[in-house]
């Protein structure tokens, strides 16, 4: 409302061709409504950047548009600055949108990529009970990639795994209603899932017992132990 207070100025300033003063009215007008958008955001410090742009506006339309000279429009957007700040002092702002997750890299981005997918086939509510197995083969690759020398051996598990699960999500996206014997098929991959995690961490742990006995046998070669 207090920039539109200000078009009869710019049409008389218009027709009177005082373009400074036309582009203050013009300033004074246009840069309130802007303020009113940030802070129909909510966001955190809106109400800060809100209250600077009515400061600017009101100090515009009095120092150029009014021709009332910078020092009256200082005080002027200093006035309106402080007074815009008390008005939205307690408003609640919430926090800024995390950024986006940036997209996953690697030999196993693909086979992320698509268990994204059906993690969020899954949580918009078509079956919550493909999150347990989602998770679960999500895990395995989090072993793969900390152990690249197992993703090929690994292939065909994701092959079958993964394959089976995003045809299955697909089917329940279109409105397939799960058969009976669904829950045992979903405990079943995830609990092939986790015993692929075991047999990858056992033979972990027996090339770490392989590199433990090489070493001390070393060193008593080299008469160190």
């Amino acid at each position: 409302m207090t920039g539109l207070a200000l078009l009869p100025a710019a049409f008389f300033n218009l027709f009177a061709m005082r373009q400074t003063a036309l582009l203050g009215c013009l300033l004074g007008i246009a840069l309130p409504f802007v303020a009113a958008r940030i802070m129909k955001r909510g966001r955190r410090g809106d109400a800060r950047r809100a209250a600077v742009l009515m400061g600017v506006a009101a100090g515009l339309a009095t120092g150029l548009g009014a021709g009332a000279g910078p020092i009256i429009g200082l005080l002027f957007a200093l006035g309106a600055w402080g007074g815009t700040r008390l008005l939205y002092a307690e408003i609640p702002e919430a926090a800024p949108p995390p950024p986006p997750a940036p997209p996953p890299s690697g030999p196993l981005a693909d086979a992320r990529l698509r268990l994204q997918a059906i993690e969020a086939i899954a949580a918009r509510g078509h079956e919550p009970r493909l999150i347990p197995v989602a998770q679960a083969i999500g895990q395995v690759l989090d072993d793969l990639e900390a152990r690249p020398e197992g993703i090929a051996r690994a292939r065909r598990f994701l092959a079958v795994h993964l394959d089976g699960l995003e045809r299955i999500a697909t089917r329940l996206e279109a409105g397939a209603t799960p058969p009976p014997a669904f829950g045992v098929l979903l405990r079943d991959l995830e609990a092939a899932a986790r015993r692929l995690r075991a047999d990858l961490r056992a033979e972990e742990s027996a090339a770490l017992d392989i590199q433990v006995k090489v070493l001390a046998d070393r060193l008593r070669e080299e008469g160190y132990s």
